[in-house]
């Protein structure tokens, strides 16, 4: 067996990609997906970057994180609305509470078609505003430390996968080399029973030996098959069994100085860097509390128009013959008064053959019945400024700023305990690499001598001094020092895997034997 390495380098999801690539790959056609016939591990966290669903979930993050920015520099800009109707009133009598139209004189003998728009401009400024784009910009570093927090946290998950799945490769070679020695340990006991230099319990023991070396090698292929179940889920992606894993990872010294990783996992760590931003943003939003302390300014501006068109123009020009109608009475009697009176009225007698709808006045009456539905009546501009100071809110304000300075020291602690966190996961796993680096090189020096034990033993049965028992406990002991060997291999580079997490940061390029 040998163990070699390639170490990744991992590269940052761009939230563009994210956005044209999840439409087009929903998880229905994401778990469809095939892997190519070979497979690096930095192709397999490739893989589990484009088609991971949990990860791709967390790089939708930022998408609300960018709009949050461009809505507060927005809320900076003046706001603009615009609105229009159009409605349709039927001919009848309208009730006003216990009154009708026809109390009130307004009751209506033909349908009316109505239209209005109407422009308003508005502009309001406070301190909470101006200060809310920098606490979101803030927050979105924050977001941004989280997506690669997750994608630290993804290439941990399969690069442990690709382990596993190496580890349980390797565990069938061990069995195949174990089940290779009860053949040949069956074939030579068969032949000294067959010569009478041996019992045939022996050949009987052989026998059940060979049977378990099957049961461990039949267990240790399924356990491959399970192992490659499971990294497919985390890369999103079906795996075939034919698809090969060509990284090989090398037990490497371990040249990294404790408190060198320490102050790099607290400078540069996605998680730490979150934490940070989080406090930042939290002490704006303690500033921005205390804006409401501050007065506020508004502007506002529109204009607006109107049309109303009757149904029916005859009922227009019936309505103004009756008012000349009534005129022309008013002004016959003012006449007739004038007349019978000893001072005559001033300007009498009138002419009220004046009072008399021409064809003129009625073809302008049915021009400006003509209106519906954008022939607006332009109504005048209106215009107001407001200059606000709050004075008393019931003790609003106050809560409101206790309870921003809460969450501002709450992620503060969260900060510090975060920092408390990861120096002890640096320390525990740089202390777990050291050891396990140890443990490799004993357990190397251990299959060693477990190896010439198994053959010295074996010459001693061939020989007939010793017995089959004796052959039998070496071999066992042979088979336990390949699997503590296989084992104390991936824990070390497990643990690398996890240290390099808790560092957030590769730590090395090429592994060394």
């Amino acid at each position: 067996m040998s163990f070699s390495c390639r170490t990744f380098v991992a590269q940052r999801a761009v939230v563009a990609w994210v956005l044209l690539a999840i439409p087009a790959a929903p998880a229905a056609l994401a778990a469809q997906a095939q892997a190519p016939a070979t497979l690096t591990l930095a192709e397999a966290i490739g893989l589990a970057r484009r088609n991971n669903p949990t990860y791709l979930t967390d790089l939708t993050r930022s998408v609300s994180a960018d709009w949050a920015v461009r809505e507060s520099y927005g809320a900076l800009l003046p706001g603009a609305s615009l609105s229009s109707s159009l409605s349709w009133q039927q001919a009848g009598t309208q009730r006003f509470g216990i009154f009708t139209g026809s109390d009130l004189g307004l009751a209506t003998s033909t349908d009316y078609y109505s239209s209005s728009y109407s422009v308003n401009l508005s502009y309001r400024l406070s301190g909470a505003q101006l200060l809310a784009p920098g606490r979101d910009k803030t927050a979105r570093r924050a977001t941004e430390a989280d997506m690669d927090a997750a994608g630290t946290r993804l290439e941990q998950s399969v690069t442990q996968g690709y382990l596993a799945v190496l580890r349980a490769r390797d565990g069938v070679a061990l069995a195949r080399q174990e089940l290779q020695r009860a053949d040949e340990n069956l074939k030579l006991a068969q032949a000294r029973v067959a010569v009478g230099s041996a019992i045939p319990l022996d050949a009987r023991q052989a026998e059940v030996e060979r049977g378990r070396a099957q049961v461990q090698l039949l267990q240790a292929e399924n356990d491959v098959q399970i192992q490659r179940v499971r990294l497919a889920e985390t890369l999103g992606v079906r795996l075939e069994p034919s698809v090969e894993l060509t990284t090989t990872f090398s037990v490497g010294e371990v040249p990294w100085d404790l408190e060198t990783l320490i102050a790099a996992a607290l400078e540069s760590h996605p998680q730490i860097r979150a934490a940070r931003a989080t406090v930042a943003a939290n002490h704006t939003s303690v500033r921005m509390a205390r804006t409401a302390y501050l007065p506020s300014l508004s502007l506002s501006a529109g204009f607006s128009g109107f049309a109303r068109q009757a149904g029916n123009e005859n009922f227009l020009i019936a309505q103004a013959q009756g008012q000349l109608a009534n005129q022309r009475q008013d002004c016959e009697l003012f006449n007739a008064i004038s007349a019978g009176i000893a001072n005559p009225l001033p300007n009498r007698p009138a002419n009220c053959a004046a009072y008399v709808l021409t064809p003129d006045a009625e073809a302008r009456i049915r021009d400006s019945n003509n209106v519906f539905p954008f022939d607006f009546s332009r109504e005048p501009w209106s215009l107001s400024l407001t200059f606000s100071l709050p004075v008393f809110q019931g003790f609003g304000r106050e809560r409101q700023i206790e309870e921003a300075r809460v969450q501002e020291k709450t992620a503060e602690y969260r900060l510090r305990a975060q920092e408390l966190s990861l120096r002890t996961l640096v320390e525990t796993g740089y202390l777990n690499v050291a050891t396990m680096r140890q443990t490799v090189d004993l357990e190397s020096r251990n299959q060693a001598l477990a190896e010439d034990q198994l053959r010295l033993a074996r010459e001693r049965y061939r020989v007939g001094a010793a017995a089959f028992l004796e052959l039998q406990d070496a071999e066992t002991i042979k088979a336990r020092a390949d699997r503590a060997y296989l084992d104390a291999v991936y824990n070390f580079h497990a643990s690398l895997a996890d240290l390099q997490a808790a560092v957030g940061r590769p730590l090395r390029e090429t592994g060394t034997r």
